[in-house]
């Protein structure tokens, strides 16, 4: 179902630059949208249509099945319903305080003061910016400011949010911690349309892509569709993302094979020449071992171990090497000769929901109960994905080895064989499965998964 529909927009500015040339679009309900292109593309116009902020000189924008209103109860109507982000939030942000901020949309609904004051704590928290109420917008830092312009939206409690670059002028860090914010909101169930001329972030996070050039749809599509147009993406201007033009370097090679990857896991996956048999490899000792002596070697926790042939091999193993210097038990050791395949099991991955913010958050988790699971289920990483999960993470000062990019992170630490726990803030919880499900169905060895739960 189409949240938004538009049929042959065409919007010309006064100087009679035409930004939009008689396009057609539609965003799905709860969907993730690229509107992908170069500077001066019609990128943010196009946007600024979805809110009625501007209007086609012809064409018609259709919001939940509605031609637009451009009338005041047809504008309040779709502001309530479409939330836009601008590029950058000095634009945005115009009260004293960050508080002042947040609230100000809220009590231009006419919300009572207790109404507003939920809404703005509640949207504060889920950016992590609940310590930055008094604090003057001016005297945030960029990703700080996104964070409040972010909040400034949710506290109208939109359908439909709509942000121009989003991850603009942010490290890389601060990207992807905008990023999951907005996974998290898409995971409660609002749809997110965004702009950009990053090709990989369009590549890895987006449901679909509008490639948008001139002003006019060049392509839409799946992002897989859109990177396997090398054509349309020389044409417009634009990049293959950075693991498309590594996968075309070792396929070449005959190192890869398959589709082009969009994400390291893919990337990873499309590795196809075996390297079953190596000279040399770094291991840790399993016994006391000296120069020389004849070793099996297994895959453990993700590492190459050694065990005594004499006295520990067992049917798994499969691989064989001499040590090249005398070392003791648990001591790094490299080993020589190496004959055979070393074959890794895959670990395991436990997810455990966390409360979302609206339903308690952090509040509503005893931390012991946390320790039990953990001293349970001995994951070797951890992970916390969305505001609630970090926030317990750390509360209970758990090490959190993923805090971006977690699913993958997830994915291919279990790949190597280790056991990871993921907490996981509510609705984000079948993302992770299906992201886990996905890899399943396209791999060789299978990755166990399971929920567990938070008395």
């Amino acid at each position: 179902m189409n949240i938004i529909d538009a049929q042959n927009v065409t919007y010309q500015y006064p100087d009679g630059t035409k930004a939009l040339d008689d396009i057609d679009f539609s965003f799905e309900k709860g969907s993730i949208t690229a509107i992908l292109g170069q500077n001066g593309a019609g990128k943010s116009t196009l946007l600024l249509h979805l809110n009625a902020t501007l209007r086609p000189i012809n064409g018609t924008v259709y919001l939940k099945g509605e031609p637009l209103a451009y009338d005041k109860k047809g504008l309040h109507h779709i502001r309530r319903t479409v939330g836009m982000v601008f590029q950058n939030p000095d634009d945005q942000l115009l009260a004293p305080t960050v508080l002042q901020d947040v609230a100000f949309g809220p009590k231009n609904l006419k919300l009572t003061g207790a109404e507003i004051k939920h809404r703005v704590d509640e949207a504060l928290r889920l950016v992590g910016m609940e310590a930055y109420t008094d604090k003057p917008p001016h005297f945030l830092s960029g990703g700080q400011k996104k964070r409040v312009a972010i909040a400034g939206v949710i506290a109208m409690q939109p359908e439909i949010m709509v942000l121009d670059e989003p991850t603009a002028g942010l490290d890389p860090r601060g990207c992807a911690e905008i990023i999951e914010i907005l996974d998290e909101l898409n995971a409660d169930g609002k749809t997110i349309i965004f702009s950009t001329h990053d090709v990989d972030l369009a590549a890895k996070w987006a449901d679909r892509i509008y490639v948008l050039h001139e002003g006019r749809i060049k392509k839409h599509g799946s992002p897989p569709q859109i990177f396997a147009d090398h054509t349309m993406i020389s044409e417009t201007g634009l990049r293959l993302p950075t693991f498309v033009q590594t996968f075309r370097e070792l396929k070449v090679r005959g190192i890869s094979g398959g589709d082009s990857p969009l994400t390291m896991l893919n990337f990873v996956e499309s590795v196809s020449k075996p390297f079953d048999v190596l000279k040399v490899r770094c291991a840790v000792a399993g016994t006391d071992v000296c120069a020389g002596e004849k070793v099996g070697l297994v895959m453990k926790d993700g590492m190459v171990c050694t065990t005594r042939v004499d006295i520990d091999m067992n049917a798994e193993t499969t691989a064989f090497g001499r040590v090249l210097y005398n070392a003791m038990a648990g001591e790094d050791i490299v080993v020589g000769g190496i004959t055979g395949t070393l074959t890794q099991k895959n670990g395991n991955i436990y997810i455990v929901p966390i409360p979302r913010v609206i339903e308690g958050g952090s509040r509503a988790v005893d931390l012991a109960t946390i320790f039990t699971i953990i001293a349970e289920h001995e994951p070797l990483k951890i992970g916390a994905m969305g505001t609630s999960a970090k926030v317990v993470v750390r509360k209970a000062g758990i090490h959190c080895d993923f805090d971006v990019d977690v699913i993958q992170s997830s994915i291919l630490a279990a790949v190597r064989g280790l056991n990871v726990m993921v907490f996981v803030t509510g609705g984000m919880v079948d993302r992770v499965i299906q992201k886990i499900e996905c890899h399943n169905k396209h791999s060789v060895q299978e990755i166990k998964f399971s929920s567990v739960q938070v008395p």
